[in-house]
């Protein structure tokens, strides 16, 4: 029996064990992270053999927006000669790896604990196996629970939420219906279950969604910000992902949601299809956990897009300049990588940067200052 066939049979049993339907979020949770089936315990990923590229595989760009990131995060902590840098959801390790080779490279004080947290087994063998090579001494958790309360602290994270696995509904005669999943002729597909209770949204946006319009939310992103408080006694958070603030999340327009899966670099609607050997996510509602977040004491310090965060970086700004005056095909390759993170029709305006507080009283730094749209996730 192959992997896909074993994963695909224990969420039939799954199925069949709840009365012929499982929300999505079960259905999501097993396909991706069953341990030794799901997808992201295959042996390729990401990159060029995987099925979708990450910034961190397309050159030094995001290494740099976060160092600039994380050197302001330390002068907001005080300038501390013992602080931790944790990454969660780092794939690869590649990120981090750059990241802390800058950190080096400026002459500030390094973090006297380097942590990383990633939920998938096989990530985290192939993660130590990089910061090996690396001669990096990385502490691995499975989860932010298992990491230790942790003082002066930076975290951040690069497509993180998005992975999150997610509930969806269906709206219909005035009410959201909760769309799970369940078994047909051989084949996972969708079963309508109970009206929608535990999830809340203002009338005035449901007020304009037409007859049939579906969508989802994240019940994982209250969970997150819930640990990263329990964790971090001060501390600063860094999230980049793709998404949106709560009005454009949930438009009329977007009649069928964000939810999508990434095949051998393609984008594929069928969700259900090729169990464990796609990826499935859902963009980030990055109201709600800006919401969350500030329930559990996590203070919004600035919400941006990605392009405007990377195009002010005084790090990226300098390796621009490098670049631009080494005319080799190399150096061509990685300003068209920085294109594709910085430009609008790329992924400078989907993506987007939150920065969260905790125990901290600062400002945004001063050279993203004037670019902030927080006052945007509340409109």
């Amino acid at each position: 029996m192959s992997e896909q066939t074993a994963l695909a049979e224990r969420i039939r049993e799954a199925i069949a064990h709840a009365g012929g339907a499982i929300p999505f979020d079960a259905f999501m949770r097993m396909a991706l992270y069953e341990p030794g089936l799901g997808y992201y315990e295959r042996a390729e990923v990401f990159g060029r053999g995987g099925d979708y590229v990450t910034a961190a595989e397309l050159g030094p760009w995001l290494a740099c927006g976060l160092f600039d990131l994380t050197h302001w995060g330390w002068q907001a902590l005080g300038r501390p000669n013992r602080w931790v840098l944790i990454e969660q959801g780092g794939g690869s390790g590649k990120l981090l790896a750059q990241l802390v080779g800058l950190i080096h490279d400026s002459g500030m004080p390094p973090p006297v604990r380097v942590i990383e947290v990633e939920q998938s087994a096989q990530l985290r063998a192939r993660q130590a196996e990089w910061f090996a090579r690396k001669g990096l001494t990385v502490e691995q958790f499975a989860s932010l629970a298992d990491v230790p309360n942790v003082d002066q602290a930076l975290l951040f994270s690069n497509e993180l939420p998005d992975a999150f696995p997610v509930r969806c509904f269906r709206w219909r005669d005035g009410r959201m219906i909760e769309r799970g999943v369940g078994w047909n002729n051989g084949a996972f597909c969708w079963r309508e279950m109970d009206e929608v209770r535990d999830f809340f949204l203002p009338c005035a946006l449901t007020s304009t969604w037409p007859e049939g319009y579906c969508g989802e939310w994240c019940p994982g992103l209250e969970i997150w910000q819930r640990e990263l408080a329990a964790r971090l006694a001060r501390g600063l958070v860094f999230t980049v992902d793709y998404g949106y603030a709560r009005s454009e999340y949930y438009r009329p327009g977007r009649m069928e949601g964000t939810l999508l899966a990434h095949f051998q670099h393609r984008v594929v609607e069928d969700v259900l299809a090729r169990v464990g050997r796609q990826d499935i996510t859902a963009h980030v509602d990055f109201t709600r956990l800006a919401e969350l977040g500030r329930a559990q004491g996590l203070a919004p310090l600035l919400w941006m897009g990605q392009g405007a965060w990377l195009a002010q970086s005084p790090a990226v700004q300098h390796a621009i300049r490098q670049l631009s005056a080494d005319r080799s095909p190399k150096a061509m390759a990685l300003l068209a990588h920085a294109k594709r993170l910085l430009l609008p029709y790329g992924m400078g305006e989907v993506f987007k940067l939150l920065i969260q507080s905790i125990g901290v009283d600062a400002e945004p730094p001063q050279f993203l200052a004037r670019f902030r749209r927080t006052h945007a996730l509340w409109k």
